[in-house]
């Protein structure tokens, strides 16, 4: 910007990947104790995905650790990266609601050399998955919803038996209030009806003097 700024741009800057070598991927390589099999990551600005697989395939100057398969994760309704890789669109294709991922664009940071296969995930089922997730105590987003729906999936299937399946969970649920996710739960509680107060204690039946405190 002339030397009065820097344009960050993270979908395009390459020491947003970089930083996910230095960090994440270590991060789970140390904490599997290098057990890790399967990758699952979701493609916003693809930093994530393509850092974290690069540390440990050995890509990017890293040394080879592991031949781990790595799975991205984008909407059903905006399969991008999917035909990238030569796969086929499924159904409509356009706006979604799984905000985090699916940008409309392929980033210039997603190496797809590192993707070994994409998993799209329908909106619909990302928000319920995120919301079975936060009834048992991990409120995440949307794009965490998508997330882990692939890895369950993936998890599934007869060849994951065995395997060690990392899931990045990437974003806390207080910022997805207003998400359409949350549009039952807030039905049902403008709907609830205020219950009247119970009768107060007399404390005279437990030995006070007053009725009242």
């Amino acid at each position: 910007l002339d030397g009065n700024g820097y344009m960050l741009n993270q979908f395009k800057n390459p020491a947003n990947a970089k930083i996910h070598r230095e960090t994440t991927g270590p991060e789970i390589w140390r904490d599997t104790a290098g057990q890790i099999d399967v990758l699952v990551s979701g493609v916003g600005t693809g930093g994530t995905l393509t850092g974290t697989s690069q540390f440990i395939k050995g890509s990017a100057g890293c040394e080879f650790k592991k031949a781990i398969k790595t799975v991205a994760v984008e909407p059903e309704e905006q399969m991008l990266i999917t035909a990238a890789k030569g796969g086929e669109k499924k159904g409509p294709q356009g706006p979604h609601k799984i905000q985090g991922i699916g940008a409309g664009i392929i980033p210039d940071v997603l190496d797809l050399d590192m993707i070994d296969e994409v998993v799209a995930v329908h909106s619909d089922d990302a928000s319920v998955m995120a919301i079975k997730l936060w009834l048992i105590g991990l409120p995440v987003g949307v794009s965490a919803g998508a997330i882990v729906d692939a890895a369950v999936k993936i998890c599934c299937r007869p060849e994951s038996a065995g395997k060690l399946v990392v899931a990045i969970i990437p974003s806390f649920g207080e910022r997805y209030f207003t998400h359409p996710m949350f549009s039952q739960i807030k039905k049902e509680a403008e709907e609830m009806k205020k219950q009247p107060l119970p009768e107060p204690f007399d404390n005279t039946q437990f030995g006070f003097a007053t009725p009242r405190g």
